[in-house]
C-alpha cells in the first residue's frame, strides 16, 4: 500500500481540492484507495471528508474523519487534549487499499497539542509527504522551506503538487520550472479545476 500524506505551504491553498482529484484519478485507474482526515477543525461546517467523496465518487464507507472540533483554529487550540496516540494508532490499522490519503489539517508544523505537530503524523504512520504549493509570488520560497525541511527531519518527500489556480501574474507560468530546476524535478502534480499532470 502507498501511503501519502497531503500537505501545504499554507492553510486554503487547495490540499482537499488536490485530495478529491487525486482520489479521482486513482479510483478511475481501477485502484482501491481509502482517504484519512486525522483531524478536522470549524466542523460541520468545513468538512474536508464530505468534499473530497463528493469530488471523487469515494465510498464514504472508504473515509474517514478521525477527530472533530468546532473551533476553526489549529489543533493545538481547538482541543483539550489531543489524542494522538489513538490517531497514529487508527491510521496505522488500515490496510488492504492500493493507496492511502492522509490529509493535514494545515501545514506541517501546525501543532496538534504541545508535544506533537502535524509532521509527527507524518514520521509515525510512514507516510510520504505532497506538499500541495499555489502557483503564485512566493511559492518558491515556501515550498522549498517545506522541501528543506522534510529533508532535514529525513522524512520522504513524494514531491510538489502546484495548484495554478492561483496563477496571475505573467512570471507565475515560470515557477514549476524553477521549482523542478532547484528540486531534481519534484513537482509531481499540476491541477485546478482538473488534474493537469500527476506523477507518482
Amino acid at each position: 500500500m502507498r501511503k501519502l500524506f497531503i500537505s501545504g505551504t499554507d492553510t486554503g491553498i487547495g490540499k482537499t481540492h488536490y485530495c478529491g482529484l487525486l482520489c479521482k484519478y486513482l479510483l478511475e485507474k481501477g485502484d482501491s484507495v481509502c482517504y484519512v482526515k486525522p483531524v478536522q477543525t470549524g466542523f460541520p461546517e468545513d468538512d474536508d471528508r464530505q468534499t473530497v467523496i463528493n469530488m471523487s465518487g469515494l465510498k464514504p464507507e472508504h473515509a474517514y474523519t478521525l477527530n472533530t472540533a468546532k473551533f476553526p483554529a489549529a489543533p493545538y487550540l481547538a482541543f483539550d487534549d489531543f489524542p494522538y496516540e489513538n490517531t497514529i494508532k487508527k491510521i496505522n490499522g488500515i490496510s488492504g487499499y492500493d493507496w492511502l490519503v492522509v490529509e493535514s489539517a494545515g501545514g506541517l508544523m501546525v501543532p496538534l497539542d504541545e508535544g506533537y505537530m502535524n509532521y509527527d503524523i507524518a514520521r509515525d504512520c510512514g507516510l510520504e509527504t505532497i506538499v500541495v504549493v499555489p502557483n503564485q509570488l512566493g511559492c518558491i520560497n515556501h515550498a522549498m522551506l517545506n522541501h528543506y525541511f522534510l529533508e532535514k527531519e529525513g522524512l520522504p518527500f513524494a514531491g510538489f503538487a502546484v495548484n495554478n489556480h492561483f496563477a496571475a501574474a505573467k512570471s507565475d507560468k515560470f515557477n514549476i520550472a524553477i521549482l523542478n530546476d532547484l528540486t531534481d524535478d519534484a513537482v509531481r502534480s499540476v491541477f485546478s479545476d482538473v488534474m493537469e499532470i500527476v506523477e507518482l
